[in-house]
């Protein structure tokens, strides 16, 4: 088995496949952790790679939930893949990391949160900053039948599905004309923020 990581970690490869995949990833000489990918706020994948280009992967860590008979996030499931020199996964570990009830609000939150925060990067990173400042603005102090709500912030604390709900059906034409904007990707900003909230 002649793995990546053996590159710069010779002291490696007496392990079993056991000892090997007992390792801290992030201590290994010569790893480079890469940016996760996100999908809606979750992490859905990260690597970890033997260049700072991040084109040459090494390990490979792949997310996914798992889910109670309700639908609530009860738990992590991990698969760790580490890659020989000829790009194959030779080493695969499966974890499973369960979650409380109090953990398990807390990376929903979080998710919710990241969206948000996503959100408005892709506003800068697209040209569009002011626009999504100004959605923002108006959804964070909603008027709805006398009353001011924060749309947002229900939407990051309770996964509420009153934002989906005001962008959906936004008679405003100040704000219609902003959710109507077509992006250089080809979609509407209201297209983008609902594929991302819904």
């Amino acid at each position: 088995m002649k793995l990546k990581i053996f590159e710069q970690n010779q002291h490696l490869k007496d392990l079993t496949p056991f000892e090997l995949m007992a390792k801290d990833i992030t201590i290994l000489n010569g790893i480079v952790k890469g940016e996760p990918t996100y999908e809606k706020g979750r992490k859905a994948v990260a690597g970890y790679y033997l260049d700072k280009e991040q084109t040459n992967l090494a390990i490979q860590k792949i997310f996914s939930d798992e889910l109670d008979e309700n639908g609530f996030l009860k738990g992590l499931n991990i698969l760790i893949k580490w890659f020989d020199i000829y790009e194959n996964p030779v080493l695969i570990k499966r974890v499973y990391v369960p979650l409380s009830v109090s953990e398990s609000a807390e990376l929903v939150i979080k998710r919710r949160k990241r969206i948000i925060d996503y959100l408005k990067e892709s506003g800068i990173r697209l040209g569009v900053k002011q626009h999504i400042d100004s959605l923002f603005s108006y959804y964070s102090n909603y008027q709805q039948s006398g009353i001011t709500k924060n749309l947002l912030n229900s939407f990051i604390e309770n996964g509420t599905e009153e934002l989906k709900d005001a962008v959906l059906n936004e008679n405003n034409e100040e704000i219609a004309g902003i959710l109507n904007h077509i992006l250089p990707t080809g979609t509407t900003i209201k297209e983008s923020l609902l594929d991302q909230i819904s």
